[in-house]
């Protein structure tokens, strides 16, 4: 079975199309307006459904349902519902035919992408996709989130990134660091709550209560398998916060899938990975060893910022 690849398109640069007038697709065209300001709409009707009629839209006389594949190409997506299935197929393949993302509700064989549930804290958001196999369990999920993040939680992901400036000369690893007591600590509750100046106040705080030195941590992992469930709770957040992760050659690390994507993946003998892993730290990094048994007793006296754990 293929898995969907998760992406968030901008459909600011060209207005998603809507073929149809089933009275389902008025659900789609309002979460889609929610994003943008523009949806063009053919029903192959003089005046669209009172269901449809929607601020954002636009309807678009003159085409048949048989010929919008003629408004497919540079559409950001298009949404097909016309109610005869040979139809929509054929313009469904059309559609895939030229590479743009098509998506026929209730009928997944015809999709080459699905409307997830979103959580929306503008600008963070969140998407949940079942596949198209199970949209409620999707549901539920969304709202056991937002019952979890605050209405206003956004405003965090403005902060952080109004304060990038002041903490862009930190090294990478503190950098990230800092913003992380930041997300669990008071600041952002005062951030959230539209007390900037009160963050503020904190965020300097935590610049000034410098480390004595900006050296990384380094952590060894001997566990072997991809099930996460076998990691200690300091285990995984070691492998989310790596900047680096030393592994024995060929053997790529099982449980890279925890990891940051910006993280780097480095082939280390065994013997050496101790070695290197001291030369990274002194530059800032956080490192992480997988796959090597704990080091011998002569290694004990490299300079660590860290423990095997």
């Amino acid at each position: 079975m293929a898995r969907h690849f998760p992406i968030f398109i901008d459909l600011g640069r060209s207005p998603p199309l809507v073929v149809g007038a089933q009275p389902g697709l008025a659900a789609k065209m309002r979460l889609l307006g929610s994003f943008a300001s523009r949806i063009d709409l053919v029903t192959g009707r003089d005046v669209p459904q009172p269901a449809l009629d929607l601020p954002c839209v636009t309807a678009i006389a003159g085409i048949s349902l048989q010929d919008a594949a003629t408004l497919f190409t540079g559409r950001s997506l298009i949404l097909i519902d016309t109610g005869d299935h040979l139809l929509d197929e054929r313009l469904s393949l059309q559609a895939r035919a030229i590479g743009v993302p098509v998506n026929v509700p209730d009928k997944p064989a015809l999709c080459s992408f699905y409307l997830g549930s979103i959580v929306d804290r503008d600008p963070v958001i969140l998407s949940i996709s079942t596949g198209g196999f199970a949209p409620v369990l999707a549901q539920r999920l969304r709202a056991a989130i937002e019952d979890w993040l605050p209405h206003r939680y956004g405003r965090l992901a403005l902060y952080l990134n109004r304060i990038r400036h002041r903490i862009r000369t930190l090294p990478a690893a503190r950098r990230r660091r800092l913003q992380h007591r930041i997300i669990d600590d008071q600041a952002a509750s005062r951030v959230i709550e539209g007390d900037e100046a009160r963050a503020d106040a904190l965020v300097m705080e935590m610049l000034t209560d410098k480390p004595a030195q900006d050296r990384g941590g380094l952590h060894v992992i001997t566990n072997k398998g991809s099930d996460p469930a076998q990691l200690n709770r300091r285990q995984i957040e070691a492998i989310r916060n790596a900047d680096v992760i030393l592994h024995p050659p060929g053997e790529m690390p099982e449980l890279v899938h925890l990891a940051r994507r910006e993280v780097e993946l480095v082939s280390a003998e065994p013997a050496m990975a101790r070695a290197q892993a001291a030369s990274m730290m002194a530059r800032g990094l956080e490192v992480v060893i997988t796959g090597a048994a704990r080091p011998p007793a002569q290694s004990a006296a490299l300079p660590m910022a860290g423990r095997p754990t």
